[in-house]
């Protein structure tokens, strides 16, 4: 394997663009290749991103040795097929969130890349960012005390065009596209999986998905974590962790800032502390930098393709509640 982890991008969506920048800044990593279904738009994306190889098929790049490691950039419910086919061929693999649309998806990704002995990781990447890092801290410490409730909101609107986000058939709505963000942050602030999952919703007349969506999750040890979001709403984002103690403010959990990420640390009898992160790095080079020190076994995954099952298990009694 090469100094750096050569990088093959699968997809050439507004997502892969904003990834194969990021890569740019990578200490890690390098761009290597892009696949597309064809050929004209892979091409073209290799030209723009300054990408050696362009392949017009999926399958094309991951027979190719120079490629050491696999973002797979497609439509949520196209990451199966692509994430299987990169791991059979020896791969390492970031896949967008959420890795599958089922639990049963995720489980045999999962499986595996234990067999091929190969990482394989979920695409949330504020996980890796050090705000985040620094929020998980602060709960294990114990200063917020017992964590009582876990706040969350990721709202958006979209335009009239036709985009994937409004289609029934590839899983649209909020709840695969944005929801995943706030049930991955209430597991991993609550330190555990949901035993108890309610959900509200309104269904969109023109698209059939989740326009918008609140969610309520109580954990066994008696946290609670309440999240909303929507497609079809203004601009909203936020997460906060109350406990007996205190509460922790995230303003921005989903995109921290890279120049300068903040969070507001309110305990009892105490002054509002804000804490900061002053460059704390592009959440996008940081994943792909982070993976390419799993690989050389430097650190244990922060975002696990394992962790993918808890969400999936929460997705799909929602999806199910929804539309059967």
């Amino acid at each position: 394997m090469a100094d750096k982890l050569r990088w093959g991008i699968v997809g050439t969506g507004g997502i892969a663009k904003t990834f194969a920048k990021a890569l740019d800044q990578s200490q890690r990593g390098v761009k290597q290749a892009v696949a597309s279904r064809s050929q004209e738009k892979a091409t073209e994306f290799a030209a723009a991103q300054g990408i050696p190889t362009a392949y017009g098929s999926y399958e094309a790049l991951f027979a190719d040795p120079a490629v050491d490691a696999v973002y797979v950039a497609t439509p949520h419910p196209c990451h199966y097929q692509p994430v299987l086919d990169a791991i059979a061929a020896g791969k390492h693999v970031l896949c967008e969130k959420p890795l599958g649309v089922t639990t049963d998806e995720c489980k045999q990704m999962v499986a595996a890349a234990e067999q091929a002995g190969v990482v394989l990781l979920e695409g949330f990447k504020q996980n890796v960012h050090p705000l985040l890092q620094r929020m998980v801290e602060i709960v294990k410490s114990g200063q917020l005390g017992t964590i009582r409730t876990i706040r969350s909101c990721f709202c958006y609107g979209l335009g009239t065009a036709y985009n994937v986000r409004g289609d029934l058939s590839l899983y649209g709505g909020g709840l695969y596209d944005v929801g995943c963000y706030c049930i991955n942050f209430s597991r991993l602030a609550a330190g555990e999986e949901p035993n108890d999952v309610s959900a509200v919703w309104t269904i969109g007349e023109g698209t059939g998905v989740d326009e918008n969506l609140a969610v309520v999750m109580r954990f066994p040890a008696g946290t609670v974590a309440l999240f909303d979001v929507g497609i079809r709403s203004a601009g909203s984002g936020y997460a906060e962790i109350l406990g007996t103690e205190g509460s922790l403010y995230v303003p921005k959990p989903w995109a921290p800032d890279p120049k300068l990420a903040e969070m507001e640390l309110r305990l009892k009898g105490k002054p509002v502390e804000t804490i900061q992160i002053a460059d704390g790095g592009n959440s996008f080079t940081l994943e792909a930098d982070h993976l390419a020190a799993v690989v050389a076994g430097e650190c244990e995954p922060l975002i696990p393709g394992s962790d993918a099952v808890g969400n999936a298990v929460v997705m799909d009694q929602i999806w199910q509640r929804m539309h059967g």
